[in-house]
């Protein structure tokens, strides 16, 4: 983020420039004063020296000028030649001490001194040349004149003088050189103190303009936050004057009351709800006085507590107006306290629920009426359904029985017919049932351990052989990698398969109907089947398809009259596959076929868990298998009785009728039975009242199983719930009811049964008792066969493995496979034969092919250990 320099940093720092530049300035006037007096002081040396050097000049020429003039005078003795020689020699005397008193300071003084002292006597040898012509002669004079001491000294005269001139020369250059570097030092100060103050006004400048840029957008900016300020504080007044109105015009009502519950805030909806004015309330009512006596009570009870625990949640209340009128509300309140957590007031609001408690109770009215309404029509089906049951019941049953007997062709031609008849009654009755239970929510899936193959293999066997009667073609393929138990609700798969396959058939002429079961995803818990019934019929027309799954619907107008059929079985069919989240969808081209595709997912059943599922339903029907039983029949209907007269006989089952439930209960207090089979609707005393009966007064754990017409959802549950012990709906099928009898009155065989399931683990039992049903003659027939044929083949699967004949080793495994299917496939021997077909097919190597036939061999003889375990247990 970008700093701006403060104002006072500002001043600083231009007073700390100013001192900065103000003390250079003054050290360099100081130091340039100093440099100026230096200068001065060498200029006046320089022309001191000037002078000086013009005077000893003067003084040498003199001192020549006068020497050649006595010379002069000497040679030719023309007195005017000496004319004013004393003058000049004094002249001179007077020169040479000027000299010696400028030079004493400043230059060489003996120098001077020498000089003076050589001029002093070269000036009295003139004088005294002068003398020695005037008295000695010229002769004399000459010979003075011209002496070699008169010789040397001009010549140490001219020499010395010409040495001073040269020290004077030079001490004028050097002055002359040291004015000019301070001259320069002068002028290089100057011009950096001269950058220094201008670099220090320019950066000054830019401080000052950059401040004062910066407090022209702080000023704009104060004057935008100004703006903005005043705008905020017109929203706030605006957003206040609105929370105000909202305050006191919101749709529900609010208030304030203090720690003695006195009203310190009310809003103007309130107020108008309970028509006082504000005057009127706040400060001068308490709670207590706008709430109707019993509601004043309760809140006088509760204020302390809710002082205490801070706030009150929709809670119902009836207020009191002016008026004295009542009316409810929902309350909703919370505690404000201080810093020291005291109670000080309330915010309460209030919500008037007049119309709510009027939409509330008629909701209530209409939701009885919808009961009601759906009870009578519950119980119109539960009747309709128990009075169409019940004849088809024993119209069922009989014919069963008819069947038993000896009969023409023509006989058991018309018996087949009623037969089909009635079965076919049934079944429009139970899609009307299942329409009736899915509309009413109360159709349930169950979820439950059940085999797959063994599902289908039952369906095969269902439908194979009405394929074959109309020349159809009949597949049905599960993919390898299926698991074979599943979690799930067998019998509504079961329903889908039976509704789609019979469709298929009943639709097709020629051709054939493939099932397909395939993997559409697995996760670790679950696994999602696709399930795929495709025909070669008549098919469906493209503008049909859509509709194909509603109620009452058929691929043409004529289809009914056809092939008969109420139109429900594909809507149940969508619903059930809905029910267990799954999807359906159909494909059809008119003359070829149709295609109906669903998925369904399923629990994955952890390793190790059996079965719980039972199959029993398929157990195969044997005379005497309860030769200790008693049974009591509770049935008042006389075609049922003579019904299960005849079929309780040729079952040599021993029984009791009683046609009420208070004579099935003295009959339970005289005599012991081993099982009751309870009629639900019945005079006097119905099945309900009688089980209640049995398990509370008789304190009787006997068996019940509850014999009802009433198909309806719910009807197990509430047998159950009455104490009964299990259900069978009419018409009752033989094997169903034998199934249940056995279940409860052949309790060893069940726990044999366990317990030989938890001891097998090369034979898949539950995948056996699937396949015989019950049957122990038929488990013994296919068994001995099975160790009949399987040592032979193990024999020449051995020899082809020693031939490391790998073709044949493949073969042979295959071939075996289908012996040893019988027993399951979900074993360790099947898994390893598997596995030595796979690596024959391979060509794997003959020493490997050797060694997993080894484990197979040990495995065999595991396998018939077992079966002959199996053929001793006597289970079935």
């Amino acid at each position: 983020m970008k700093r701006n320099i403060k104002p006072d940093r500002l001043i600083l720092y231009s007073i700390a420039f100013s001192v900065v530049f103000i003390a250079t300035g003054i050290i360099l006037q100081l130091n340039t004063e100093r440099i100026i007096s230096k200068s001065r002081s060498a200029s006046r040396e320089a022309i001191e020296s000037f002078h000086l050097h013009n005077k000893l000049q003067n003084i040498v020429k003199n001192v020549i000028l006068t020497e050649s003039r006595v010379r002069g005078f000497v040679i030719t003795g023309d007195s005017n030649f000496i004319v004013g020689v004393q003058d000049t020699l004094n002249l001179l005397k007077q020169e040479l001490e000027g000299l010696e008193k400028a030079s004493m300071n400043q230059y060489n003084q003996a120098s001077f001194t020498t000089l003076a002292s050589l001029i002093e006597k070269r000036i009295l040898t003139t004088n005294e040349i002068i003398q020695v012509y005037t008295s000695l002669g010229k002769a004399q004079a000459e010979k003075r004149i011209s002496s070699k001491a008169g010789s040397i000294l001009r010549d140490s005269i001219t020499d010395l003088s010409m040495q001073l001139e040269k020290e004077l020369y030079d001490q004028l250059q050097a002055g002359i050189a040291q004015n000019r570097k301070r001259t320069l030092y002068v002028l290089i100060i100057s011009r950096l103190l001269t950058i220094l103050g201008l670099s220090g006004i320019v950066i000054l400048s830019m401080l000052v303009i950059r401040h004062i840029l910066a407090q022209h957008k702080l000023i704009g900016e104060l004057e935008l936050a100004n703006e903005k300020e005043t705008e905020a504080r017109h929203n706030i007044e605006r957003i206040s004057a609105e929370i105000q109105d909202l305050y006191n015009n919101a749709p529900c009502g609010y208030h304030s009351i203090d720690h003695e519950a006195r009203i310190v805030a009310m809003n103007d909806t309130e107020l108008k709800w309970l028509g006082y004015t504000r005057e009127e309330v706040v400060g001068r009512l308490f709670i207590y006085d706008i709430l109707d006596e019993a509601t004043a009570q309760s809140v006088r009870e509760n204020f302390s507590t809710f002082k205490k625990n801070g706030s009150v949640r929709e809670r119902r209340l009836t207020m009191r107006t002016k008026t004295g009128e009542t009316f409810p509300v929902v309350l909703n309140s919370v505690a404000v306290y201080d810093t020291a957590g005291n109670y000080v007031s309330s915010r309460s609001t209030i919500y008037d629920i007049t119309q709510q408690q009027k939409a509330e109770t008629e909701l209530k009215e209409a939701r009885q009426q919808a009961i009601e309404s759906a009870n009578v029509k519950e119980q119109f089906l539960a009747n309709m359904s128990h009075e169409i049951r019940t004849p088809i019941n024993s119209v069922i049953g009989f014919t069963n029985l008819i069947q038993k007997t000896t009969m023409t062709e023509e006989q058991q031609q018309f018996v087949n017919l009623i037969q089909s008849a009635s079965e076919n009654l049934l079944t429009i009755i139970n899609d009307i049932l299942d329409i009736s239970k899915i509309e009413a929510g109360m159709l349930r899936i169950e979820k439950n351990p059940f085999s797959l193959r063994g599902l289908c293999s039952s369906i095969e066997t269902m439908f194979y052989h009405k394929a074959r009667e109309k020349n159809l073609s009949f597949s049905l393929y599960i993919q390898d990698n299926i698991p074979d138990t599943l979690t799930g609700d067998a019998v509504r798969l079961t329903q889908i398969l039976v509704n789609l396959i019979s469709n298929a058939i009943k639709f097709t002429q020629k051709g054939g109907i493939a099932i397909n079961i395939t993997k559409l995803d697995q996760q670790q818990e679950t696994l999602r089947l696709r399930f795929s019934v495709k025909d070669s019929g008549i098919g469906i027309p493209a503008d049909k398809l859509e509709p194909i799954f509603e109620r009452f619907q058929q691929g043409e107008t004529d289809t009914t009259r056809k092939y008969g059929g109420t139109g429900l079985g594909l809507s149940i069919v969508r619903n059930l596959v809905q029910l267990q989240d799954g999807n359906i969808s159909v494909e059809s081209e008119q003359g070829k076929g149709t295609e109906f595709i669903f998925d369904i997912a399923y629990s994955l059943v952890p390793v190790g868990e059996t079965l719980t599922a039972s199959l029993s339903e398929k157990t195969a029907i044997t005379a005497g298998a309860f030769p200790d039983a008693q049974i009591l029949v509770v049935e008042d209907n006389s075609m049922n009785q003579l019904l299960i007269k005849f079929t309780f006989e040729s079952w040599k089952v021993n029984y009791q009728l009683a046609d009420n439930g208070a004579k099935a209960i003295e009959w339970l207090q005289r005599s012991t039975f081993s099982l009751v089979l309870l009629d639900i609707q019945m005079p006097l005393m119905d099945g309900y009242a009688t089980a209640q009966a049995i398990r509370k007064e008789l304190k009787s754990d006997i068996p019940i199983i509850a014999m009802t017409a009433h198909a309806l959802a719910g009807e197990r549950e509430k047998c159950i719930s009455y104490g009964m012990n299990d259900y069978i709906s009419k018409p009752i099928h033989e094997k169903e009811l034998f199934s249940l009898l056995k279940k409860y009155l052949d309790g060893n065989r069940d726990s044999n049964l366990e317990t030989l399931k938890n001891e097998l683990h090369y034979i898949d039992l539950n995948f056996l008792e699937d396949m015989v049903m019950g049957n122990g003659e038929f488990l013994k027939t296919i068994v001995k066969q099975f160790l009949k044929q399987f040592p032979g083949e193990m024999e020449a699967l051995k020899n082809a493995v020693e031939e490391k004949n790998a073709k044949q080793v493949a073969t042979l495994a295959h071939h075996i496979q289908s012996t040893v299917s019988i027993l399951g496939k979900n074993t360790p021997f099947f898994q390893q034969l598997e596995k030595l077909e796979k690596l024959a097919k391979k060509h794997t190597a003959a020493s490997t092919l050797a060694t997993e036939f080894d484990k197979l061999h040990d495995y065999k003889h595991l396998l018939l250990q077992e079966v002959n375990q199996l053929l001793n247990a006597q289970i079935f």
